[in-house]
Formats: structure tokens, sequence, C-alpha cells
């Protein structure tokens, strides 16, 4: 039986990565591959932030605003300047896939240069992440923090993607993008919108990773597989299957470490993946 402290660590674990989630999925839709380059955004925000928060002491709002457009800015770069060149040369999902993980590698490469390979935490005081009491349970202000944000994110991208111009030509981009572009959608213009909003969800999950337990260069793949596999689990089509697939795969993990210890944790995903893709492809939620 779950007790309460778990269910939190659930609830602020499935809401870290159900942003991841949604944020990789918009690109997933749109262009039809695996951007592992999301996970250099991831990295870029984290460190963007130490850089700003707590090296140059620049208080936290301007520090946060700037770190997640800077995460956005990065992979709206990649677009410009690689992914859109292999577009036009209509290269295969494969090669896309090689050169994102090759974006990655470079970024977790050079950032470990700078900033070296130990865990960086963000907080500029241990004693700054507190603890809230929840009913007899505990989260630190961090987690509390990654819920809340969550809860204001996802369901903002949410209307976004339902209610304005944006949205509808995102939609439209993510059914068939050459139909698309036929009927007025500005492609370009929306990619790239795409790829930015994209890249902040990232730089938000890296700054709230490096205020939880601290970023090291690697973690950037590390976070970029669990993230994956709950976009697949939920359904690579849904924008919801995101959130879906983070909560069931943050249950499963904590029932592993419940059942079987913490050794199998690591291998959760990847099971629940197999299984997944054998008996439902399409995901928990098709559209």
């Amino acid at each position: 039986m779950l007790s309460w402290q778990i269910i939190l660590y659930i609830v602020s674990s499935g809401m870290f990565f159900s942003l991841l989630s949604v944020g990789f999925g918009l690109t997933l839709r749109s262009v039809k591959f695996f951007n592992l380059a999301y996970g250099g955004a991831f990295l870029v925000g984290g460190y963007t932030m130490f850089w700003l928060y707590r090296t140059l002491s620049i208080s936290f709002l301007p520090s946060l605003v700037i770190s997640g457009m800077t995460a956005g800015f990065y992979l709206l770069l990649t677009y410009q300047f690689v992914f859109k060149i292999l577009f036009h040369r209509k290269a295969k999902n494969l090669v896309l896939l090689i050169a994102s993980l090759g974006l990655l590698t470079a970024t977790s490469a050079i950032l470990g240069m700078i900033f070296g390979n130990q865990p960086t935490i963000i907080a500029r005081h241990l004693s700054d992440i507190g603890v809230i009491d929840i009913f007899g349970g505990t989260l630190n202000i961090v987690e509390a923090v990654i819920v809340a944000t969550s809860l204001l994110v996802i369901p903002l991208l949410a209307y976004v993607r339902s209610k304005t111009r944006f949205g509808r030509a995102t939609r439209a981009i993510e059914d068939d993008i050459e139909v698309a572009e036929l009927v007025g959608i500005p492609k370009e213009k929306t990619l790239k919108k795409i790829f930015f909003v994209s890249g902040v969800c990232a730089g938000l999950g890296g700054i709230m990773l490096g205020f939880n337990v601290g970023i090291i260069p690697a973690s950037g793949l590390i976070y970029m597989l669990p993230t994956i596999v709950a976009v697949v689990i939920g359904g690579m089509q849904s924008f919801w299957g995101g959130v879906l697939g983070a909560f069931v795969l943050t249950l499963a993990q904590q029932l592993t470490i419940v059942v079987f210890g913490g050794s199998w944790v690591q291998a959760v995903p990847f099971i629940i993946l197999i299984v997944m893709l054998l008996v439902r492809p399409a995901g928990i939620l098709k559209r």
C-alpha cells in the first residue's frame, strides 16, 4: 500500500515529467521525429539559471525569465541552422535523430567544460529549500513549485493550442504539414514558434531539477529517456497523453521501489515501453 508521502512524491515527479512530456510532444507531433536536442534545451535552461541567479546574483524572477527564453532560443536556433536545412533536403527521420543526438552531445560536452561534471545546485543556500507539511506528508519548496508551475503552464498551453490562431496552425501542421502549407498556414513561422515554446518547457524542467537535486551535463540524456517513454506510453498524437504517460511511469517506478527495491527502478520505463509497443503502439490515448 502506498503511503501518503509516496503519493505526494508521485504527484511532484509526475508533474515534472508531465511538463517535459508536453513540451517534447509539441515538436514530436509537428516534425515527426524524436528531437533529442530537447535535452540540450533542458541543460541550457538549468545552467543559464545557475549562472545568472547564483554566480551573478541576479534576482530570481529576471533570472527565471531569461533562462527560460534562452532555452527556447537554443531550440529555435537548432531548427533554424540544422533541422530546417535537413527538412529542405528531405532528410530521413534517422538522419534527423542522429543530428539531434549530435546537438545534445555537443551541448553536454560544452557545458561540462564550462561548469564541470559535478552536480550543480542552483539554490544559493541549501537552507533556502525549505519543507512544506501537507496533511502529515512533506514536500520541499522546489517540489511544491514544480507542481504549481506545471499546473499553470500545461493548462495554458492547452488553451493556446485550442483557442488561438497559433494553436490552430499548430494542430494543422500536426495533421499534415504539406496540406497545412497549401491552405495558407505559415509553416516556417509556426515551426519556429513551436520549437521556441518547446525549448522553454525543457528549460523550465532543467531549472526545476537544478534547484531540487542539481544538474549535470549528462542530465539532458538521462531525463530525455523517461520523457520519451512517457510520451510513447500516453500517446504520441495526444497533447494530454504525455501527462497521462508521465503519471503512469512515475506510479510504476514507485511501485517497483516499494515491491522490489530501488535496483530495478531504472529498468521500469523500458520494460513498460516494450510492453506498450507490443500491445498498443499508438499509446493509451490515440488522439
